[in-house]
């Protein structure tokens, strides 16, 4: 008997009708919330928190500082107390961020008056005049 004739279906809970249902690859939801998988950058993490500012008390007085200057004024701290590890990080440091700017990475120094008045003398502004007219110059 049950191969004779098609059963009807029965439309309940948990059994909606056939013609109603999602078709397949298609999501109930198509608009709904997603998920947005950020990958964690620890530089990122790192200089966010370098930058905080926090609020110390310096010589008596209060002052806002960023994490990365009270850790620098730390380690130069450590480096005169005598601490050798620290003293070598700074120098290295220091001949990085600093020895491209004390070479001069310019062909044009910039000088005041009074320093051009010591170098050259009384005719300073003659002999500047010169140099310059000879940096500008083709060579």
């Amino acid at each position: 008997m049950s191969g004779d004739r098609k059963k009807t279906y029965e439309v309940g809970y948990g059994k909606p009708p056939v013609e109603t249902r999602f078709q397949k690859g298609q999501s109930g939801n198509p608009s709904g919330k997603k998920k947005v998988h950020q990958l964690l950058d620890p530089g990122k993490v790192l200089e966010a928190i370098d930058n905080e500012e926090v609020t110390v008390t310096d010589n008596g007085k209060r002052k806002r500082m960023t994490k990365a200057e009270i850790q620098f004024r730390q380690l130069f701290a450590k480096a005169i107390r005598g601490d050798m590890t620290a003293a070598r990080l700074i120098a290295r440091m220091a001949a990085e961020y600093f020895l491209p700017e004390a070479q001069g990475t310019s062909e044009y120094e910039i000088i005041g008056t009074t320093e051009a008045a010591r170098r050259f003398g009384r005719n300073w502004q003659q002999r500047v005049d010169e140099l310059n007219a000879a940096l500008r110059s083709p060579r």
